[in-house]
């Protein structure tokens, strides 16, 4: 077709509102789902986080060939991991005789975002790789309350004694009741 001298093809003012319309109710439809997203990402990361100091402190005390303790104190703002490391060559009793700080690192969890609900207060890493058995859970409620269609998301590690290894495991709760099982990562 050869187009008529003087006529063009241009977008009407109903196609101009229908796409406008369509925009509109994805982006209603999106933007509770991006945020519960960010929401999810977010404790997921403080999970990550978390494990990285741990495997931080597992790596020093192989490392210094000492024992390192990971001693967590809660406060109003939140919990806060800090390390300690015993004096090198000397395989030291969880909790005994580890007083140095000698490692400046430390794993922060602020309240406005995740908490840390279950936790081992002190946890050693030995020289050797081996640590002592703990756990640590990670939890953050996204959507509003459980009524509202909330859910809770949570995280949680295993540390093995006798090889230092970190297991993790998640799971996702809908109801205060809910007793759903932790599933593997």
């Amino acid at each position: 077709m050869v187009p008529i001298r003087g006529k063009y093809s241009s977008i009407t003012l109903i196609e101009l509102l229908v796409v406008i319309a369509v925009l509109g109710i994805l982006a209603g439809v999106a933007g509770p789902n991006l945020k519960g997203w960010y929401c999810r990402q977010d404790v997921k990361n403080d999970f990550a986080e978390l494990n990285g100091f741990l495997s931080t402190l597992r790596s020093e005390a192989v490392n210094r060939n000492s024992t390192v303790m990971a001693i967590v104190e809660s406060g109003e703002t939140g919990a806060l991991i800090s390390a300690r490391i015993g004096t090198q060559g000397e395989i030291s009793v969880c909790g005994d005789g580890i007083t140095g700080t000698g490692i400046t690192e430390s794993f922060t969890i602020d309240t406005d975002s995740s908490s840390l609900d279950e936790y081992t207060t002190n946890t050693c890493f030995y020289a050797d790789g081996s640590a002592t058995t703990a756990s640590y859970t990670i939890a953050r409620q996204c959507g509003g309350e459980f009524d509202n269609g909330g859910k809770k998301y949570e995280y949680k590690n295993n540390i093995f004694g006798a090889t230092g290894f970190i297991q993790e495991f998640k799971r996702v709760k809908i109801s205060e009741s809910d007793s759903s099982l932790w599933r593997e990562m």
